[in-house]
Parts: C-alpha cells; structure tokens; sequence
C-alpha cells in the first residue's frame, strides 16, 4: 500500500479519512522489521504517512489524547505536582467519562498512577559519589514521575557497582509523537535529549535507559529523525540496563546470592525483541536462580495505542490471546512499562519488572 503512494500507483489519497483508519491499524511492534526480506522499516514508513496525513488534514485531525500523550512527560509532572488529588480524580468513574469524551482515552483504560515525589526530585537529595567510573542515567518519564521505585533500584544498583550516576537535564523520549505522525514534535525531543547526552557520550560515559522504548530511540530511532554525526555518537554510547548489568557480569563484578530457584514467565515484549533482549534478560535471571518460560505474544497495548476508545476493544482481544497462556497468580516479567500496565489490566497475574527481581538477590560488594 505504502509502495504504491509512494509511486503514485492505486489511486491512493493520503488525505483521506479511510486511508488513515488502515494506517492506524499498525501499532508500531515493530515486529514486522526484522522478517523483512528487503529491510524495509515498515512502521517508520506508516510515521511518515500519519505526518503527510495531518499536514493535509490540519490541526483537527489529531484528537486531544493523542496530544497528551505526545506530550506525556509534562502532564506526568503536572500529575505527580498534583497528586494524590491526580490519582484520586483519575480514579473516579465520572471523570473517565469525561476524559473518553473529551480526549478519546477509553474510560476503561488501565492508565499510570501518578507519585509524589519524582525520581529526580529524590535523586537531588542523595549523597554524591565521587567514583572515578561514572555512567549517565537517561529515566524518562515513567521511571521518573509513575513508579520512581523503579529508577531508585537502577541506582542502587549501579552505586553498588561502584558507579557515580548522573543525571543530565531529559525530557520524555518521545515514542508516542513518532506513532501519531506528530514527527516535528518529535524531532524537538530528540534534538534536546542528544545534546544533552552528547557531551558524555563524547567522554566515553555510557548511558544507561530502564525503558526499552527509550533504549531503543536513543540507539536507533532518533537517527531516523535527525541522520547527523550528534545522534550516531549518542547512539554508540547507550545500553539498556539488562546489557549494561550482563556486562557486569561477565566481568564478575555483579554478582547474585545463592537463594531457592524461583519459577518466572518472562514476557518478551515488542521493543525487548527489537533489542533482542531476551537472550541477555534470561541469562541474568537464570544466574540470579530465577527460571523463566518465555512467551511472545503482543499484549495488544501497543504502548498507549490500546488505551483510544477506537482500538480498546481490538486491544483487549489481542490481551485475551495472551491472557489464556498465563495462569492466575502467575509471577511474570517484562521490561515494557505499557507492557506491563496491559498484562495487569487483562490478566491475574501478578506483573513485574526483571530488574525488581534481580535486585534483590544480588549480593553485596
């Protein structure tokens, strides 16, 4: 479809109102990139389209969801200025309604509880290392605003390795601006994140993400949007936290306590396959005596595609195929934060990231 607008075959009209219901239908799993005979990036090509999309349609072609999301990490820190007053009026049935009519976000969606106080409002008041290895902390929004937990265990972990984290000035990595087409706005994130990053970057720092959506942007994505010598120098220097903690590992600096075995499913997510990060995920499990099943199947939340009153239903149906292979009570992980969010809306089980688990049972230094 796309090769033939491209061509200018099939009669095809960008502009057009059932043109952009097809295209909507890619979630951008991004599971069609590597089976791709020719390598064509099938989801950056449909980015551009809901681009060329809106340009024609104007400013009333995006809904004011998909704005909010495109913008999620100032309205992550507006809900986490006002919470707990954000958690409890977003809890609330008539203020869902309100917000489905008014933002299109489906009333049942599964959406992020807001805290208090931000990672990087805690971060401030730690006690500076002063460590001659350093590694930068990219937290993006959800690490930093919705469950700070998880970046303070990222902390932990890297001073434990003997690490001085810092912290660069960040935004939001941007993954839903690049979805909805919304490609200026993105474009701004990523300038801003690169140049913030690319001073250490050039210094040889490594840079270490907890979201797999911003592993994935900072060390593939962002070239798609700004192709200079800036992002390729950032790209270089970023690790997800399971490659940088298997890193450790292999050198024998991280090392894990002999605890029972532990029986986990481990959820190899869209974003963690285009990392490929399942074979390093597991081997870190396995040496902390964690067993894992893996499973493959989407979850249907397609980061927050699932969450639009057009796509909730087919998203709960895609959820159902995966609900049925995971028992109730079941421990799973899953790097993705959607992911996760999905998995705990639609099934019993009981969710978590692998970095929680792994954590606790490495050893002390």
């Amino acid at each position: 479809m796309l090769q033939s607008l491209v061509e200018g075959a099939g009669n095809l009209d960008p502009s057009a109102v059932e043109f952009k219901k097809l295209i909507d239908l890619c979630f951008s799993c991004r599971r069609c990139v590597p089976i791709c005979p020719a390598g064509i990036p099938i989801p950056d090509l449909v980015s551009r389209a809901r681009y060329a999309y809106h340009k024609a349609a104007g400013p009333t072609s995006l809904t004011l969801g998909h704005r909010i999301f495109a913008s999620y990490g100032l309205f992550d820190s507006m809900g986490s200025a006002f919470a707990p007053l954000s958690n409890f009026m977003l809890g609330k049935w008539p203020t869902r309604l309100f917000m489905q009519f008014a933002t299109h976000i489906d009333a049942r969606a599964h959406l992020p509880r807001f805290h208090v106080e931000s990672f990087e409002s805690w971060f401030r008041k730690q006690p500076s290392s002063q460590s001659e290895k350093k590694v930068v902390y990219y937290v993006d929004s959800y690490a930093n605003y919705n469950d700070p937990s998880l970046g303070k265990k990222v902390f932990a972990l890297l001073n434990r390795l003997g690490y001085q984290v810092l912290l660069p000035p960040q935004k939001e990595s941007g993954m839903p601006a690049i979805e909805f087409g919304m490609l200026s706005k993105a474009r701004d994130l990523a300038k801003y994140n690169v140049s913030q990053l690319l001073p250490y970057a050039r210094e040889g720092i490594p840079i270490v993400c907890s979201s797999p959506a911003a592993s994935y942007l900072l060390r593939e994505g962002y070239g798609a949007l700004l192709e200079n010598d800036d992002v390729s120098a950032v790209s270089r220097s970023v690790f997800d936290i399971a490659e940088f903690l298997n890193e450790e590992y292999e050198k024998g600096a991280l090392k894990f306590k002999d605890e029972p075995p532990l029986q986990a499913i481990y959820h190899y997510c869209c974003l963690s396959k285009a990392l490929a990060l399942a074979p390093i995920t597991t081997r870190l499990l396995d040496a902390a005596g964690i067993q894992c099943k893996i499973i493959e199947e989407c979850c249907g939340g397609a980061g927050v595609w699932g969450t639009f009153k057009e796509n909730y239903e087919l998203s709960s149906e895609i959820a159902d195929k995966l609900r049925r292979r995971i028992e109730p009570g079941a421990e799973v992980l899953t790097e993705s934060e959607t992911c996760r969010l999905q998995m705990e809306a639609h099934t019993e089980a009981k969710v978590r990231f692998p970095l929680e688990l792994l954590a606790l049972r490495v050893q002390r230094l």
